[in-house]
Parts: C-alpha cells; structure tokens; sequence
C-alpha cells in the first residue's frame, strides 16, 4: 500500500491481531477464552446493580434498551477550557461577557460562565463585552477536563 494512511494501517494491525486471536483461542471454550482477550462483540454480560429501586422493576419493559454508562478516572478532572464558538443565528440576543450559559456537547451539558475575547495580531487575547455579530470569537471557560476532547458544539440560552 503505497498511499496508506495511519488509518488504514492501524485497521491492518487490528486485523492481524484478531487472525492471530482466532487462531490461538479458536478451539478454546468461550469461558477460558474471556479470561483471555475479555468479552467480544456480541457477547452478553450480566450486570447486578444493588439497592435498585422498586419503581425501576416494577415499571421495565424489555422492549426499551437500558443503557449503562460511567466516567472515566480522568474525566471529572475540571480546569480552565479555551473555545471557538460563534452565537447562533437564531438566537435574538447577542452574548454578554460574564453571563451564565448552558453548554451541551455530546451528552454532557452543563452550565458556566465565559469571558468572551479576540486574538489580536501579536498573539494577545483582548477581552470583549460582547460576541461579535457573524463572526467567531474565543471563550475561556471553567468545566470538566472532558470536553478538551469532545468537538465543538452551539451554545444554548
């Protein structure tokens, strides 16, 4: 592959790795063979959740997924965020340095107070009252150390 990516070469070495898995655990029980490489795609769990409230069974239906999810260590982490973000057309108001806003990325939403500014020339942040109309503009924020990660999202009133 003359033109291959980190992609498609990280997709390769994956590949290989399941081969090789195949081969080495193929004959094994699907029991030992968990102890091994873990469970695989497909393969059910069984989660036991302690002191679930009665409301919860009495109310299931099999017919709606449960979904389970949690934190990483690193994920309640909070410091100060740099963003880009541009006001929405939609919204009537423009945003004030200083106000409270309601941030929503991905499944996260939370709120905090951001100090809107511009980049100038030389490099200098300059502190702005107000977003520019039509324009982006930086925002530094306090929040969880999460969204370094996640893209970029609308900011919501």
């Amino acid at each position: 592959m003359k033109n291959a990516t980190y992609f498609d070469d990280l997709k390769e070495e994956l590949q290989k790795q399941a081969e090789l898995n195949r081969a080495a655990f193929g004959d094994m029980d699907d029991e030992s063979r968990v102890q091994y490489e873990g469970f695989r795609p497909g393969m059910y769990i069984r989660v036991e959740i302690g002191s679930l409230p009665c409301e919860f069974v009495t109310n299931f239906d099999a017919h709606y997924p449960i979904i389970l999810g949690g934190l990483g260590s690193s994920e309640g982490n909070l410091g100060y965020l740099q963003m880009r973000l541009k006001k929405h057309r939609w919204y009537e108001r423009i945003l004030k340095t200083k106000d409270p806003l309601i941030f929503s990325l991905g499944w996260r939403r939370f709120q905090t107070i951001p100090l809107f500014h511009m980049e100038d020339h030389n490099g200098r942040h300059r502190l702005l009252k107000y977003t520019p109309q039509h324009m982006h503009c930086g925002a530094s924020i306090w929040g969880e150390a999460l969204l370094l990660c996640a893209k970029q999202s609308s900011t919501h009133h």
